[in-house]
């Protein structure tokens, strides 16, 4: 079910995300639409799968911040079988939320989390009362702009500071969830920040399925005479409708940067181009806070957890 998720929003989907990312996805797509199955299961000890996920999947973690020592979230309890809350997680300890990857809205083929998961491990860091602030996580080449809305809300409605941090990349969707928090950092000054956009990409099987031996014949109901327009016109080369459909996409994006970090609306006719920025410049346009290292950004989430007020 997870390669049926993924295969249908790389054909259908609108996408926030950096375009040598989404094209590396094509050997994958290509694999599937053979009817090639992809078996990528690894067996793992049973605790260990129950508590990090499977293929060692980066979970949520919580760091306590007097000693930056790391706690796991949840503990597999082995009387029930089934994960708890870990007991030993530290008043004012601060909550890490990896986001790294392309990002969907539902789990991916591997078991990565997608942005519902992401959602459910955010609303239960903010109930717990010995996390005191998060952190999100972020090297990601974006992903699919669906995925942003119900996480992004939950984040808006916080009660307790929310840091992002960057390992890397922070494109594309990746900046809709970073100018969401608090404050934003980078780890150095190779990260990159930007590619703020949309696109999507529709193939055509015709040929293909024609040389397969398959005619495919579409029947419309009557009244139907707008049922898939945009599609069928792009594919006989109009690609207007679609655009204007992924220009209100876009346009919501940068409207939502720009009013999430007023430096950076100072700065829109720089950025909301789709271009790339690294750490320097970033940080001049508004789109980031700074380069600091993980440690100092720890300390400043629990350091705002004391005087925090939303």
């Amino acid at each position: 079910m997870a390669f049926n998720h993924t295969l249908s929003a790389i054909l259908r989907g609108h996408w926030a995300i950096d375009y040598q990312s989404a094209h590396s996805l094509m050997p994958l797509v290509v694999h599937m639409l053979k009817g090639n199955g992809v078996n990528l299961s690894v067996e793992q000890p049973k605790q260990q799968a129950s508590v990090r996920g499977n293929q060692g999947t980066e979970q949520a973690f919580a760091i306590d911040s007097a000693t930056m020592q790391r706690q796991e979230l949840f503990v597999f309890n082995e009387q029930t079988c089934k994960n708890v809350p870990n007991p030993n997680i530290a008043p004012n300890s601060v909550g890490v939320l990896p986001m790294s990857g392309p990002l969907t809205k539902y789990n991916g083929a591997c078991s990565e989390p997608g942005m519902i998961n992401r959602t459910s491990t955010l609303l239960d860091m903010m109930n717990r009362q010995n996390i005191g602030s998060i952190i999100q996580l972020i090297d990601t080449p974006g992903g699919e702009a669906r995925a942003a809305s119900g996480y992004v809300s939950v984040l808006q409605k916080r009660n307790k500071p929310v840091l992002s941090y960057a390992d890397g990349m922070v494109a594309s969707l990746g900046v809709h969830f970073s100018s969401a928090s608090d404050e934003f950092y980078l780890s150095n000054d190779m990260d990159q920040v930007g590619s703020i956009g949309s696109y999507c990409t529709l193939m055509d099987f015709s040929g293909y399925l024609e040389k397969q031996g398959i005619k495919m014949i579409e029947i419309y109901a009557p009244q139907s005479v707008d049922k898939n327009g945009d599609y069928q016109k792009a594919l006989a080369g109009d690609t207007s409708g679609i655009e204007a459909d992924l220009k209100l996409h876009v346009d919501q994006f940068i409207k939502h940067v720009s009013q999430s970090r007023p430096k950076a609306a100072d700065n829109q006719s720089q950025w909301d181009s789709g271009k790339m920025f690294y750490a320097n410049e970033a940080t001049k346009l508004g789109l980031a806070d700074g380069v600091k290292s993980f440690d100092w950004v720890v300390s400043k989430a629990a350091w705002s957890a004391k005087r925090y007020k939303k």
